[in-house]
Parts: structure tokens; sequence; C-alpha cells
């Protein structure tokens, strides 16, 4: 097959898809490139070194329990930090993705994630994290994992049992 033949079988779409803000304009989800990819690495490199540092530190003093060590991780971070990687996907600037509805930035992340396989996408950005600055990038899994541990089946149970009891004892004192 011939360049001119293998180029014609690329997709060169420069939009994945539209989305109608809730303003009524349009907004046109823009492709994934190489460009954004070495941004993203950048931002991950120097901003998510720092941010990755010092949420480790806070991870590792036993001063605090979980809930407050992820508190504090949160508070850290500064909003327009955590946009920053939106920005550079959606071709915008800080302040713009930082005003965006935010149901519209979630319509725009499924129109993102239906087209792109994010998954594949965060591992290799990963792979090449440890390449090029020599960091270990928590797993996708591992991260939702740290985020969102599952609470035991017991403990839910318990507190599901306690709180239809305190319900039922609400309602009778109510009836009464």
């Amino acid at each position: 097959m011939g360049v001119e033949a293998k180029l014609k079988t690329l997709d060169v779409e420069k939009n994945l898809g539209v989305v109608t803000l809730s303003d009524g304009t349009e907004f046109s989800v823009p492709r994934l490139s190489m460009l954004k990819i070495i941004q993203i690495v950048k931002f991950l490199g120097v901003d998510g070194a720092k941010i990755y540092s010092q949420a480790r530190e806070i991870l590792i003093d036993d001063s605090y329990d979980l809930i407050e060590k992820y508190a504090i991780i949160l508070e850290s971070i500064q909003e327009a930090q955590v946009m920053r990687i939106f920005s550079i996907i959606l071709e915008l600037e800080d302040k713009q993705s930082l005003a965006l509805d935010p149901n519209d930035l979630l319509e725009i992340l499924l129109v993102l994630s239906d087209k792109l396989d994010l998954k594949k996408t965060f591992t290799l950005v990963r792979q090449l994290m440890k390449k090029m600055f020599d960091i270990d990038l928590p797993d996708f899994k591992e991260l939702i994992d740290r985020a969102f541990p599952e609470a035991p089946m017991e403990l839910m149970e318990e507190n599901t049992s306690e709180t239809e009891t305190e319900e039922k004892q609400e309602k009778e004192e109510a009836t009464a």
C-alpha cells in the first residue's frame, strides 16, 4: 500500500463530535493530538509531579486518618490545576474551562470517552511519564480504588439496618 493510500485510510477529522452547550451554542469536541499528549505529559511531569509528591507525603503521614488525608490533598490542589488537562484537551484557556457549566463539561467528557480509548491513552501516558521523568504514576484502577475504596459489605449492611431502625422509630414517634 502506497503512502497516499495509507493517508486516505487515516481518520483525519479534526473533531470527535459536537455538543450543544447549555447556552445554546455548539461546541466541537476536538480530537486528541500528539501535541496535546506532549502538553499533558509536560504538565504531569512538572505540576503533576509536585501534586503527587505532596499527596504522597500526606498519604504516608500516620497522624491523619484516610478521610482527612483525602481532604487535605483535595484542599491543596488548585481548581486551575485540575482543569489544566481539560483545557489542553479542549483547546481552551484555563479560565474558559473553569467557566464551563458542569453538565456541559460532562457531556463533552462523554463524547471523548465514547470516541477514545481513555484507559489505553492513560496507560500510554503513564509509560511515557516513566520514561521521560522516571515517575511511576499509579494505574487507572489503582487511582479509582484509592479515590473510592470499597466499604465492607457488613459495615454497609449494619449502617443500612441502623438507618432503617432510626427511620422506623422516627415514624412511630411522629404518628404517636
